[in-house]
């Protein structure tokens, strides 16, 4: 009796001991998490002045792209609720606009700059001050400013 309970035991211990591990089988290995950089840390860098000669150049309809694919790289990368989620989406479809990156004049720049300060403000509270910075602050790699001065899309 001891034997026959003992042989099916040692086989299922035996085929457990080497199976891989569950979790490495199903979860492939993480992507490296998306890291935008302030405009301290660009210039820390050496950075800065690339970054900014390349965005500057760039059309209004452009930079505006530049700015969404930003954002959703920061959606995909940071863990935010459902809520937060909204909000920053919610932002993001009513500044990140041609329009707003294509104007010039001084008093329409600042007008556009005033209608934000309450989303400002409310996505501050939300986010809170290290995340807000992330998403809303930080400026994407040039390779994303590059990679759109290069789409035929938005030439």
């Amino acid at each position: 009796m001891k034997r026959v309970v003992l042989v099916p035991v040692m086989f299922v211990a035996l085929a457990l001991l080497l199976m891989p591990p569950v979790a490495s089988a199903q979860t492939p290995n993480p992507a490296p998490q998306y890291r935008p950089l302030s405009n301290g840390e660009m210039s820390e860098q050496g950075l800065w002045e690339a970054w900014i000669t390349e965005f500057t150049a760039l059309t209004g309809k452009q930079k505006a792209e530049v700015v969404r694919r930003h954002v959703q790289m920061c959606l995909d990368s940071f863990e935010l609720t459902g809520e937060q989620r909204a909000l920053v989406e919610d932002m993001t479809a009513k500044f990140v606009t041609e329009e707003a990156y294509s104007e010039t004049d001084p008093a329409k720049r600042a007008a556009i700059q005033q209608a934000m300060r309450p989303e400002a403000e409310k996505a501050m509270a939300l986010l809170g001050p290290e995340l807000a910075q992330r998403i809303f602050g930080a400026k994407p790699p040039i390779s994303v400013v590059i990679a759109v001065k290069n789409d035929p899309k938005f030439k």
